[in-house]
């Protein structure tokens, strides 16, 4: 198994932090042949990075997060005995019929109880309500404790698995020259890509949760972009080239 060290050297400083207490719940699994969970949810950049990389046929890797195509995952490691993973679903419904509740409106009044973001996966807002996974440690207090988001008030309940609605996606192909961030960027954003660079410079693009300013940097399959004021995207296939040889990349947008 890869050290300490030459796993954090595939990371930003700022994920130093999480990194390493996911490197040890690994540790513990691997030495001890039990299973662990990461006592959080973990941006892309890491559970795509662990999955890929330490999943073996002698050693089992996995993250999940509730929904289909979610971004913060709970990893799992050495799970053979298929424990259920430790969240628990939940869904707010707004009950004033003259307030429209955001994503970030009801995130805040969820944080705004104490709740750590990180205990928290994808929230999704849909109609009149939203429904994210938590980490189960903390489910009954929101449960019991959340009472309005605002000035509206809310009921919250808890909701299984297999109940929850679809992701919702916006489902297009872009044309561009390169893979290289600057030219993703400007086209998802609809910018030159002079344009393009400047916003990159100035650290308003994520990677997986992470800040690059490489605008040279080449996206890959799967990977998430963020856009400050943009929006966020999933980056899939090329699916073919044009006659100018520039490439069709599939993209989805969340919405």
């Amino acid at each position: 198994m890869l050290s300490k060290e030459d796993v954090l050297k595939n990371f930003l400083k700022e994920d130093t932090e999480d990194v390493i207490k996911v490197y040890q719940c690994m540790n513990l699994a691997y030495n001890k042949g039990i299973p662990t969970f990461t006592k959080f949810f973990c941006k892309p950049n890491i559970w795509m990075y662990f999955t890929k990389n330490f999943n073996a046929n002698d050693f089992l890797v996995e993250a999940k997060g509730a929904f289909e195509e979610c971004d913060r995952k709970i990893l799992a490691f050495n799970n053979i005995y298929s424990t259920p993973f430790p969240y628990r679903i939940i869904k707010i419904t707004n009950k004033s019929k003259f307030s429209n509740l955001s994503h970030k409106d009801y995130l805040g009044a969820i944080m705004a109880l104490g709740i750590e973001r990180e205990k928290l996966g994808d929230l999704r807002v849909i109609d009149n309500c939203a429904i994210v996974p938590i980490y189960e440690e903390v489910a009954d207090y929101i449960l019991y404790e959340l009472s309005s988001v605002g000035r509206a008030p809310v009921s919250v309940e808890e909701i299984q698995e297999d109940n929850l609605p679809k992701s919702n996606f916006l489902e297009g192909t872009i044309i561009v020259p390169s893979l290289r961030l600057d030219n993703i960027v400007a086209k998802l954003a609809n910018i030159s890509r002079g344009k393009a660079v400047e916003i990159i410079d100035s650290g308003k693009v994520l990677i997986d949760y992470s800040k690059s300013i490489d605008k040279s940097k080449e996206i890959k399959d799967g990977q998430r972009v963020t856009i400050s004021g943009v929006g966020k995207f999933i980056i899939g296939e090329i699916v073919g080239n044009t006659k100018s040889g520039r490439y069709k990349v599939k993209m989805n947008k969340f919405i």
